[in-house]
């Protein structure tokens, strides 16, 4: 397996329509932080004083950091095109065990095939054995492609109409064609609307991705970019094996992440940008801006 390496410091926009002007005293706002130490562990045990947050550089207060305990919403957008027929079995197992362990941690968990066009295979649920319907429901369409970037913005809509507040969208694909419209900046746009870290699991061939078609650019620029702009992690894996250990780590991580709430001093601009580190050295940080609830409209 190789995994890519993530800065020390992660710089994460600001969720589209997230933001909104503070009044005279300051704000707070919240990150969802996940610490990690060599090979990946989770760092437990940090308090306020270990963070530091920038707001467009500026520097800003911690208040508190705690344990990261509300629900994750996590939508699992699996390839189950007819280019991950050698893998199946090992995506089956592995998304199984995934599912099995984030709904009794109280997640809640979807389902989405992209093979031809997006399809719900299992819609959000708590409930193993209601997800569990959906891996069985994965298997290799012959003759199919993938449609990823037409389901990132599907699903980015259906999360922001949703109340959680930590959201995830978990990318499991190889380098197999895709049917896509080729926009990778809207697509980009919607991860960042959709207040989720964007992870990508990619199950590549030797060779390398053939990136000869617009499709295939736009989506291996959302595969790489999205994780940056929404703290998730990138990885890349040699063989379909790995796949089992590598969504372990990933709910690992997501078990062991930091609530992080700081002060937005009072301005009439929001931030372009906010920047999450630890103090400590050596330390993996990656941060996603908890989406705020926007005031219900009257007669709505």
């Amino acid at each position: 397996m190789r995994c890519r390496a993530v800065a020390l410091v992660l710089v994460v926009l600001s969720v589209a329509g997230g933001a909104r002007s503070a009044g005279a005293q300051s704000t707070e706002r919240s990150l969802f932080v996940s610490v990690l130490g060599q090979g990946g562990v989770a760092v437990q045990g940090l308090g306020p004083d270990a963070f530091v947050v920038r707001e467009d550089g500026r520097p800003v207060e911690v208040l508190r950091a705690s344990r990261a305990t509300e629900p994750i919403d996590t939508a699992v957008l699996v390839d189950n095109s007819q280019a991950v027929t050698p893998y199946i079995s090992d995506l089956r197992t592995a998304i199984q065990a995934f599912v099995e362990r984030m709904t009794k941690g109280g997640h809640h968990v979807a389902i989405v095939g992209l093979a031809d066009r997006p399809t719900i295979l299992a819609d959000y649920t708590n409930n193993p054995a209601q997800a569990l319907k959906g891996v069985q429901r994965l298997f290799a369409q012959p003759g199919s492609g993938t449609t990823l970037l037409d389901a990132i913005n599907e699903i980015s809509r259906g999360l922001q109409k949703r109340d959680a507040e930590r959201r995830v969208m978990l990318v499991i694909t190889t380098e197999g064609t895709d049917f896509s419209t080729p926009n990778h900046q809207r697509a980009l746009e919607s991860v960042k609307a959709s207040g989720a870290s964007f992870n990508t699991v990619l199950i590549t061939r030797p060779g390398g991705a053939d990136l000869s078609t617009d499709e295939a650019r736009s989506r291996g620029i959302v595969l790489d970019e999205g994780p940056r702009v929404s703290g998730g992690r990138y990885t890349q894996l040699l063989s379909s094996m790995a796949l089992k250990g590598e969504l372990d780590q990933v709910a690992a991580d997501l078990e062991g992440q930091y609530r992080v709430v700081y002060a937005r001093p009072a301005a009439l601009v929001p931030p372009d940008k906010i920047d999450v580190s630890v103090k400590q050295p050596g330390l993996t940080v990656r941060g996603t801006p908890a989406p705020v609830r926007k005031s219900p409209v009257a007669g709505e």
